[in-house]
Order: structure tokens, then C-alpha cells, then sequence
């Protein structure tokens, strides 16, 4: 970045623009493997989230359960980096284990499409915004650490 020069291209990313670049930041709340902070998402619509590594510059995941056919839909890793979540246009967020391409959990009861998504860095919490400007806080129900995001109930 210093230099003004491009390191890496990713020409064929994915079939329509991209319209969402999430990396992976952790939290001082909680710990992940070093080489954990080497993955980024991407999004784009009709195309699904695609987790990336910067190491190889390939893809090493896909997410393709939401749906998302016109509207830019926002994912978020967790702070423990072991979840995704991803918006999704059927109202309804979801929540993938990083490892797994099927989704953990639908987070129902939205009012519209679900644009942005974001995990509080300190507590078991997602925050969910739709296209109606209306947000919705999501919270465990296991109370537990940060990392057991399972069992979010509005």
C-alpha cells in the first residue's frame, strides 16, 4: 500500500461485483489461531459469501444457504472466528460454522431483507438491519463466553 502497488488480483472473484469484503478482525475479548486473521469474506449478489485465504489468494469456502438475488447483503465473522453471519433477502439472517458450508442457525422474525449483520465484539450478540430500517438484537441464550453463538433468541 505504501508503494501505490498491487499485490494480488482475484480477477474471476465472482460472477457479479462484489459488493462486500469482510476481514476477519477478532476482538480483545477473545482469542483465535493465529492464522486465522489470514481469512476475508466476500459477497456478491446471486453469488453467495466466499471465504478467502491471503495466503494463496483461493477461495477456501463457500456460503450459499441465504439467499440473495438483488440486494447487497452484508456478512461479519465473529469476534472468536468460528461463525459467520450473513443477511439474507427471505428475512432472515444466518449463522455458519466457519468449517461447514450449511448454516448453524436462521435467525427469523425480520421484517424485510436482512442487509447488514455485525457481532458485538464482547458479548454473544448479532445485530441484524433490514431494508426497512428497522434493527434487531440477537442474544444467546446460553449466557455463555463470546465464541457459543448458538441459541440467539431476539
Amino acid at each position: 500500500m505504501n508503494t501505490g502497488a498491487v499485490s494480488s488480483r482475484l480477477p474471476e472473484a465472482h460472477s457479479r461485483a462484489v459488493h462486500c469484503i469482510t476481514q476477519n478482525k477478532g476482538s480483545m475479548f477473545s482469542t483465535q489461531a493465529p492464522d486465522s486473521y489470514n481469512l476475508f469474506l466476500t459477497s456478491a449478489v446471486t453469488d453467495g459469501v466466499k471465504m478467502w485465504d491471503l495466503r494463496t489468494m483461493r477461495c477456501v469456502r463457500r456460503y450459499e444457504n441465504h439467499l440473495n438475488r438483488c440486494h447487497p447483503c452484508s456478512s461479519a465473522v465473529s469476534p472468536c472466528g468460528r461463525f459467520i453471519a450473513s443477511g439474507s433477502e427471505d428475512n432472515c439472517a444466518y449463522i455458519y460454522d466457519i468449517r461447514s458450508s450449511s448454516y448453524l442457525h436462521k435467525l427469523q422474525k425480520q421484517s424485510d431483507t436482512v442487509l447488514s449483520v455485525t457481532f458485538n465484539p464482547a458479548t454473544p450478540e448479532l445485530l441484524t438491519g433490514t431494508l426497512d430500517g428497522k434493527l434487531r438484537l440477537f442474544q444467546s441464550t446460553s449466557g455463555a463466553a463470546v465464541h457459543r453463538v448458538p441459541n440467539m433468541t431476539v
